[in-house]
């Protein structure tokens, strides 16, 4: 999918899940706010937040003092908000992570015990970036007399998420995917473990019996996992809300989940009808397919049969 048909798709669904249901005059501009994950999933976002404004929507994006990539664009606004760290602290994690992925040398146990605690620091520094914008009240009383129609956000850290909640706006979530099923469990997907690959199983939708033992293996550690990643934003998200709350209750009530893949590059799987594909809107160079003037026959051996374009749209019909 383009990007501008993609734009074209979001403002269509922007408008239809606006604050409210009153008919939209031709014309209309709406007024969206983002709050985005840093690093590389900002790429698509930027690109949409620009292209919004472009066509004339209000559109605020809300980031951190401190980042690896969030910054200003010419067709949108940015409130920044103070956090409790530097950018050493966001480089030196990046450069820990770059050494365990690019190591091979590392025994198993000491791979895995850095990757715990780099996930430690980063779920701190999400904990931290969470705390410094919800527990702002300044800043979240200044959003909510901005009268919003929808909020753009990451459910992966789902402080967007929470905000778009307690301000009672409609939430837009535009995601890759997430590692623990929480988007399955959170739209109530139809999510069968002997049938749908799970993350890090590096498995097919075409497994054997040995694959699909370790996948229904996987999929029990799953809400473990989304404990481990989530527990102190939810603890975060219960201060904020002043009730106990959790992830997945937060996520239910999104209104759009923008999914960046395509079922022509992933296996198929069962998708619920808040949930949209768009795969390929990062991609910035895109080849069309050459156009095809053959196909090949097999009877007694293989025959190459050249066809004219007429014929070839009648057989594509």
């Amino acid at each position: 999918m383009k990007l501008v048909e993609f734009v074209g798709c979001f403002m269509l669904a922007f408008a239809a899940v606006g604050a409210t249901i009153q008919p939209r005059e031709p014309g209309w501009t709406g007024s969206l706010l983002v709050v985005p994950m840093d690093g590389s999933h900002w790429t698509g976002v930027k690109a949409v937040a620009e292209e919004m404004g472009r066509r004339g929507h209000k559109v605020m994006v809300v980031i951190p003092e401190v980042s690896v990539l969030l910054g200003p664009g010419k067709h949108y606004t940015t409130r920044i908000f103070p956090v409790p760290y530097g950018k050493q602290q966001l480089d030196d994690l990046q450069a820990r992570n770059a050494d365990v992925m690019e190591s091979k040398q590392l025994p198993l146990l000491e791979k895995i015990s850095t990757r715990i605690s780099n996930m430690r620091k980063f779920v701190d520094l999400q904990r931290a970036t969470a705390e410094s914008l919800l527990l702002n009240q300044e800043l979240v009383d200044f959003l909510r007399k901005q009268n919003f129609d929808a909020v753009l956000t990451s459910p992966a850290i789902p402080t967007g998420a929470i905000l778009a909640y307690n301000l009672s706006l409609p939430a837009v979530y535009m995601l890759r995917g997430l590692p623990c099923g929480l988007d399955s469990t959170a739209t109530a997907c139809p999510n069968p473990p002997s049938y749908i690959p799970r993350f890090f199983t590096n498995n097919s939708d075409h497994m054997s019996f040995r694959q699909r033992v370790l996948n229904v293996l996987v999929s029990i550690v799953e809400p473990l996992l989304c404990r481990l990643i989530y527990w102190s934003t939810e603890g975060v998200a219960s201060r904020f809300l002043q009730r106990d709350v959790s992830v997945a209750e937060i996520l239910r009530s999104g209104a759009l989940w923008l999914l960046r893949y395509d079922f022509s590059l992933e296996f198929p799987k069962p998708l619920m009808p808040n949930m949209v594909l768009i795969g390929g809107i990062n991609c910035a160079i895109k080849n069309p397919l050459s156009k095809v003037s053959s196909f090949c026959t097999s009877s007694r051996g293989i025959k190459n049969v050249n066809l004219p374009e007429k014929l070839l749209i009648a057989y594509a019909l």
